[in-house]
């Protein structure tokens, strides 16, 4: 059968959800409710839809016949009562970083790892322009200088955030996060995965988002990082 548009509603008990994510798992498209909660996906019977929001449970349905034919009504389950554990210690003060001594650390690092693994930083393309990777180190390293807390976001305010080995082994046991999306999701091809990685570290993301019911959330960043990724490619071969 032909794909066909599911259109739907997504609410809570007390009000609609706006800006809730639904994912078609089968054919990896995404969408969004508007303000009303409203949404509209393509779909085919027996297809899996996701339906996830930051303050909810995340809710997985397979797309039956009756789905198609109707506007259809979801309903998410608010998550409740799950802080009251939580003890609060204080303020949590703000670590001051030694630009000098993180940028000699980022240039130690980008240095070690061109000279172990050349094969992840060669470039791909004979007819592009060169690639000036230290340039790229030198943009990435002013990003690092740059993490404060207050670029975190709500969601990202916890001990851990994400670094470039976690992704490295998210993309090697991971079916859905593998070389296939970075090049098709991304357009980012092999050969500058690992400069990818590192530039995500950079954006201090939450561990949060690594845990599997969030990666909705992480395939959003993955997809806004990207533009910035190669836009920095971009105008390094320029130089």
């Amino acid at each position: 059968m032909f794909s066909q548009q599911i259109t739907g509603t997504l609410y809570d008990a007390e009000a609609h959800i706006s800006g809730a994510k639904i994912m078609n798992v089968s054919s990896k498209s995404i969408t969004s409710t508007d303000g009303r909660g409203n949404f509209e996906i393509y779909a085919h019977i027996n297809d899996t839809l996701l339906f996830s929001s930051l303050f909810h449970h995340t809710k997985q349905v397979i797309v039956l016949k009756t789905h198609l034919e109707d506007r259809q009504v979801f309903e998410l389950k608010k998550i409740l009562n799950e802080l009251d554990e939580v003890d609060i210690m204080g303020p949590i003060a703000e670590k001051k970083m030694d630009e000098k001594e993180e940028t000699n650390r980022i240039s130690k690092q980008f240095k070690t790892d061109i000279e172990r693994k050349p094969h992840l930083y060669r470039r791909p393309n004979a007819n592009a322009g060169p690639i000036d990777f230290l340039e790229i180190g030198r943009r990435i390293q002013k990003l690092f200088a740059r993490k404060t807390s207050k670029d975190k976001k709500p969601e990202e305010v916890i001990e851990t955030t994400v670094e470039a080995s976690d992704l490295a082994t998210l993309f090697e046991k991971d079916p859905f996060f593998n070389d296939n999306f970075l090049l098709l999701n991304l357009n980012i091809t092999k050969d500058y995965k690992h400069l990818f990685f590192t530039y995500c570290e950079t954006k201090n993301m939450s561990s949060f988002l690594l845990q599997p019911e969030n990666s909705i959330y992480l395939i959003d960043r993955f997809l806004e990082y990207s533009e910035e990724f190669r836009v920095i490619l971009a105008e390094s071969q320029q130089r």
